[in-house]
């Protein structure tokens, strides 16, 4: 079966294999859809972990045979599939793992003008992380970043951008369809305000 690397990225982020089938989670039922559309399996809304509406798939149309390099999410040794074009894969992995807020930033060095400004941050298992870090500073110029630990677990880590332009960057890189409309909303929507006084 030949799965279009946006919904590979989308299998990536929120999928698990157990007792023989994909099972996919998640509050937003447009990634769900986008994985329907290979399997037509029925999906249905039950309470997630934290109390609120999350929407399941189960399907075993697919199987790990199917996805080359497949890797369960909390595996200790994680990566992205090799592929020839990245940019899909990606796109649908920062809808679901990336984050754009804002951090505290000081005009001098004395600590005395703090202001708020962009930052965008990447979530991954450590290997994956530091596969997505060559690749955007291949494709998209910008500088190599340390991967940092979360304080969630020994095997989630981070990267993490606060340069306005290396953002404006990636993201550009990233644009193209399929998307999710409610994350690029919340994107542009930050974008038009870099800082905050």
């Amino acid at each position: 079966m030949q799965i279009d690397n946006y919904t590979l990225g989308i299998i990536w982020s929120i999928g698990s294999y157990t007792a023989g089938r994909f099972i996919f989670r998640h509050r937003n039922r447009y990634f769900l859809e986008q994985i329907q559309k290979y399997c037509s399996n029925s999906m249905y809304q039950q309470s997630g972990i934290t109390g609120k509406p999350q929407y399941v798939l189960k399907t075993n149309v697919f199987t790990p045979n199917d996805l080359p390099g497949w890797t369960e999410r909390m595996a200790e040794q994680r990566n992205i599939p090799i592929l020839t074009d990245y940019k899909d894969f990606l796109r649908a992995y920062f809808e679901l793992h990336s984050r754009l807020d804002y951090c505290v930033a000081y005009r001098r060095k004395d600590k005395q003008s703090k202001y708020m400004k962009l930052r965008l941050r990447v979530y991954g298992n450590y290997i994956l992380i530091q596969s997505i870090n060559s690749i955007l500073n291949e494709q998209c110029g910008v500088g190599s970043k340390k991967a940092q630990w979360t304080n969630l677990n020994e095997k989630t880590s981070y990267l993490a951008y606060t340069a306005y332009d290396e953002i404006i960057e990636i993201f550009n890189w990233l644009t193209g369809t399929p998307y999710c409309e409610e994350y690029w909303r919340d994107v542009d929507q930050k974008l038009k305000e870099p800082i905050k006084l």
